[in-house]
């Protein structure tokens, strides 16, 4: 009879897994959705450089995340616990900002984007050893097909690996490491805080970071910008990140990457419809792969 109730009682556990797992993924996909079509409003702004877009992006995502938590009267839900690791996640988003945007100085567009999303790699390597997770089988094949697919995206062509771009491609590999080290090192946190913590400090810790290379040279700027950074900072940054870090609480930290790889097919479909730019048949093939490497990966196997 006992051996009946455990067996009974493990199965709705697993139940119970199950159903927070898809939540995970569902939330994880609206970040993507979300996150992924900021590029098109970043490139709709005008006389503002990379470093400032980054500061407004963070510091407009850190006040309407607080805005949220205020409004559902939860700021308790803000109070800083394990400060240091909680800190070194903003660092590490941060630092996975600055590498990008430096290594477009130094590489090309496509390198630098591709090598940013070899994230799902370096979070599989990283989960094995920090967070001791199985490794699944369907995660690595998972990988290597949302991989294929980010490359046709980017149209493999457009590659180069001429030794001019060496420095902008390890920067841009920097990148991506640290993209994976962010969301890892957030995981066992996520255990005993709420989504909007974890996204408040991180954006707060970012907004600290460029704070001193904000160059804007009047007024005027800002005001010709307002509804393009107000989209950046509140619907493409402050309202995904919480469903973002909400989606690294279910989900198993190799697999979290696999599925944010949906972002580069939002910008594409905004930019469609928004900007009349019409994507190559390399680029719909990759959408295709990814959209498969998503829906393998995000099968539960009973």
């Amino acid at each position: 009879m006992k051996t009946l109730k455990h067996g009974i009682y493990q199965s709705l556990l697993n139940k119970s897994d199950m159903k927070d797992e898809r939540s995970g993924y569902i939330q994880l996909v609206l970040y993507s959705i979300l996150a992924g079509v900021v590029g098109v409003f970043i490139k709709l702004t005008q006389n503002l450089d990379a470093q400032s877009l980054v500061f407004f992006r963070a510091a407009i995502a850190t006040a309407t995340i607080f805005a949220i938590v205020l409004f559902r009267n939860k700021l308790k839900d803000l109070l800083l616990i394990t400060p240091a690791k909680t800190v070194m996640v903003g660092i590490f988003q941060g630092l996975s900002i600055f590498l990008y945007i430096n290594s477009l100085l130094h590489t090309t567009v496509s390198n630098a984007v591709f090598l940013l999303y070899t994230a799902p790699i370096f979070s599989v390597i990283l989960a094995k050893l920090f967070l001791k997770e199985k490794i699944e089988k369907e995660t690595l094949i998972g990988v290597f097909i949302t991989l294929i697919g980010i490359i046709l995206i980017l149209d493999p062509r457009t590659f180069s690996f001429d030794s001019t771009q060496t420095l902008g491609n390890v920067i841009a590999l920097g990148s991506g490491f640290f993209y994976a080290a962010m969301a890892l090192t957030a995981k066992p946190i996520m255990k005993k805080v709420s989504g909007f913590y974890m996204a408040f400090w991180q954006y707060l810790v970012i907004s600290i970071m460029f704070l001193l290379f904000v160059n804007v040279k009047s007024a005027s700027v800002l005001l010709d910008n307002w509804w393009q950074l107000a989209i950046i900072g509140i619907i493409c940054t402050g309202i995904p990140f919480i469903l973002f870090m909400e989606g690294v609480r279910k989900v198993k930290a190799q697999k979290i990457f696999i599925v944010t790889a949906l972002e580069p097919l939002a910008g594409t479909a905004l930019a469609l419809f928004a900007l009349g730019e019409i994507p190559s048949l390399f680029t719909i093939a990759g959408a295709l792969l990814i959209l498969y490497g998503v829906y393998r990966t995000t099968q539960n196997k009973e």
